[in-house]
């Protein structure tokens, strides 16, 4: 009943979000608004502002870039409230993140292609920048969104400005510059359910006035225990996170030198796998399971573990940013190092017995990265940017895992029964890039890119084992060195001022790797680099005096030597997919029919599947391996949706009052490679609501609800370790519900 109520109030918002777009339409008078400011000024209440983005290192508007993009500002994220990476979810079409255990095993899916970098020998296929700063492990970016200027996501190989691991797209999160002429900030403060308490402040103040400037940005974000232990009799899976940036801008007579540091921490204890199916005659050596299982799992959730589960990680780094004017170009240098370090400790059999307990991780990444461009005026018949590129990253992976008492036969006489893995891994690019653009008319502008990198790893690799569940397969050390050129070349022309269409053609790769994590064997330990071509056609901009503004795509991407990750029921196996394909589209579009009323829809359809792929995974019981080609692939939906409808009218002289409710829909998906029907979620519809008053003083205090409907679907479900018909998963959380208030100066 709740679904189907959920479903039909979304299809409502999206009819009312196309029928105002007509009526918008229909009620304008051919009058036209001069769009030639990029930035902010050239807003009014009746035009949603043009969007500037830097999807091709300059600034530009987001019209005028032929790449399929999602750009939302700062300001949107609060209205929508977008507070960590993973909510970025909630608006952003074709687009999941989300946390599956500790921040080491989180997975994105954009245009139906999953990445996940569950040890260190993995790279993703979708890269993540912060302030032009590559992040060689997504879980280093997986917490809050801090005093963020804007998020851009970009689908499609980019691997030409941005290099590999992009070969699917990527998300740049740019943060706020510091202020030169004023000082202003934010103080925040959340209460909710589930002893839910956030604190955010942010300050930015000139120094030097016009010429040095400095920011400070904290946040503190607790919650309780959202599952009950029903062996240990606590509440668990809370959340405790904190963070701080700092940023000194500084600029001069033709240069201007940005200095960024930033740390943030975590130290949850989360998160517990639950019950999700159980299937008749399951057994763990014999004993049975759903004796042990409480009524009405997953939903609700509880979890029958009899040990803790810890996501405790920290990181952060510094950064230069140097921008020289010689002449008319702009020289760029953007150096960095960061660091990430994650300890969890996971009870992975998920059982009220002693059998895989305190299953102990400690990862250590340090990166430095230097990068130089050359940019070029953006008039004239011929623009460009040119750049080299230096990369190292060093990551060393300990595991120890110790069978329990329940499972002591396992354990070699005289033996302690420990398996452990230890590896050092030290990666290293170099590459050099250039981007052209050619404007042959005032319109029509043909561009054409291309990167060379070289990618050197070298790995140290020892498996250990007491135990007979894994074996002994002793130190072996590798490398793998390889180059590769990606490229793009595209055509885009400008219908009008605010509307373009454009086509392009990309090439992307991956890097092959390593699964540097326990091995059965060596016969899986190496996969091979990862290749794709994307054709893709766009049409995008602004109609009826930018009261609406859209954007859309067609695309057709094919790859090869696709990085597969299946789990056989004990070990997670990486495997390359000879030829997959994926098409679809993608449409999202922002309409202001009246004053106060602002209407968002965004869609996508997309059909993921391997052409060719005769040594997938296989569903339990069934000899490996199994062909799954023709087969859809695991956490790809094929339709998402996304809605939003929010008012705002003034309340008195000096306040405005709003409404926000937003939803988004996904389709059905499987969580498992091999496509195993126990591990499956069906559609789902989630709602989210706000209302609340901001005043001309900068005051703003609102309530808030987020799974409005209190939808229950699961986020992953997967077979546990050693147990025979028994799945475990991650239940998505609860209905929330708090109050918000903000005093921005």
């Amino acid at each position: 009943m709740k679904i189907s109520l959920a479903i039909r109030t979304f299809a409502s918002m999206s009819v009312i979000g196309l029928a105002s777009y007509a009526t918008s339409a229909m009620a304008q008078d051919g009058d036209t608004v001069s769009t030639s400011a990029v930035d902010e000024a050239g807003a009014s209440n009746s035009s949603a502002p043009m969007i500037v983005v830097t999807a091709q290192k300059r600034e530009e508007r987001l019209v005028d870039v032929p790449i399929s993009i999602t750009a939302i500002s700062g300001d949107e994220l609060a209205d929508s409230g977008v507070t960590q990476f993973h909510d970025l979810s909630q608006i952003v079409p074709g687009f999941t993140s989300e946390q599956y255990g500790d921040s080491r095993v989180g997975r994105m899916t954009l245009r139906g292609v999953a990445s996940q970098q569950d040890n260190p020998g993995k790279q993703s296929s979708i890269g993540v920048f912060l302030d032009g700063v590559f992040l060689a492990r997504y879980g280093a970016a997986t917490s809050e969104l801090a005093d963020i200027e804007r998020v851009e996501v970009l689908r499609g190989p980019q691997g030409t400005l941005f290099g590999a691991n992009t070969a699917s797209g990527l998300i740049n999160i740019v943060t706020r510059r510091p202020s030169l002429d004023e000082t202003s900030g934010f103080l925040e403060g959340m209460l909710g359910n589930h002893a839910q308490r956030e604190l955010r402040a942010s300050i930015s103040t000139p120094i030097v006035r016009d010429a040095l400037g400095f920011s400070l940005s904290a946040y503190s974000v607790n919650r309780g225990g959202l599952t009950e232990n029903v062996t240990t009799g606590r509440k668990v899976d809370n959340l405790r996170r904190l963070g701080t940036r700092a940023k000194l801008y500084y600029e001069g007579d033709g240069i201007d030198v940005t200095l960024t540091g930033d740390y943030n921490r975590e130290r949850s204890e989360c998160c517990s796998a639950i019950p999700v199916v159980t299937l008749p005659g399951a057994n763990i050596f014999g004993v049975p399971i759903e004796p042990l299982v409480p009524e009405g799992a997953p939903f609700s959730h509880e979890t029958i573990q009899n040990t803790t589960n810890t996501n405790h990680h920290q990181g952060g780094g510094i950064s230069a940013e140097i921008n020289l004017e010689l002449g008319s170009h702009t020289l760029t240098s953007v150096t960095a190092w960061r660091r990430w370090d994650i300890n969890p400790i996971s009870d992975i059999d998920s059982l009220p017995l002693s059998v895989l307990d305190n299953f102990f991780i400690d990862q250590r990444h340090d990166q430095l990265s230097q990068e130089i461009r050359l940019t070029s005026p953006s008039t004239g018949l011929l623009n460009y940017v040119f750049g080299l590129y230096y990369f190292d990253r060093t990551s060393t992976n300990l595991e120890i895992l110790q069978p329990g008492a329940d499972i002591a036969f396992l354990i070699m006489p005289g033996e302690v029964g420990d398996t452990t893995i230890s590896s050092v891994l030290d990666d290293v690019s170099y590459a050099a890039f250039g981007h052209i653009d050619l404007n042959l008319t005032d319109r029509f502008t043909l561009s054409a890119g291309g990167r060379y990198t070289r990618e050197e790893q070298d790995i140290d690799f020892t498996q250990t084992s007491t135990n007979f569940a894994f074996g002994t397969l002793g130190n072996i050390q590798r490398s793998r060195n390889e180059s590769y050129f990606t490229w793009v070349v595209n055509a885009r022309y400008e219908l009008d001022d605010d509307l373009t269409v454009y086509a392009s053609i990309a090439r992307g790769s991956k890097p092959g790797g390593f699964d540097l994590t326990r091995l059965p064997d060596f016969n899986n330990f190496e996969f091979e680099d990862e290749k794709n071509t994307n054709y893709e056609i766009g049409l995008k901009g602004g109609l009826f005096d930018n009261r609406v503004q859209f954007s859309s795509a067609l695309f057709l991407t094919n790859y090869s030597n696709f990085q597969a990750v299946g789990f056989d029921g004990l070990n997670l196996i990486t495997s390359n997919a000879d030829l997959f394909r994926t098409k679809g589209g993608e449409i999202e579009f922002t309409a202001l029919p009246t004053d106060g009323l602002t209407l968002q829809f965004q869609a996508s359809y997309v059909e993921a599947r391997y052409v060719r792929f005769p040594n997938g995974t296989c569903p339990p019981g069934i000899p490996l391996p199994c062909d799954l080609s023709g087969k859809r692939l695991s956490h790809a939906p094929e339709v998402t949706l996304g809605a939003s409808a929010e008012y705002r009218a003034p309340l008195g002289q000096s306040m405005e009052g709003f409404v926000r409710v937003d939803g988004n829909y996904k389709s059905d998906i499987f969580f498992q490679q091999n496509l195993d029907p126990s591990a499956y979620q069906g559609a789902r519809t989630v709602f989210n609501a706000r209302l609340g008053f901001e005043t001309e003083s900068g005051f703003l205090l609102e309530a808030f609800a987020r799974n409005l409907f209190n939808q229950e679907y699961v986020n992953f479900v997967y077979p546990s370790p050693l147990s025979t018909g028994f799945y475990v998963g991650y239940p998505a959380d609860r209905r929330q519900v708090g109050l918000r208030g903000r005093f921005s100066f």
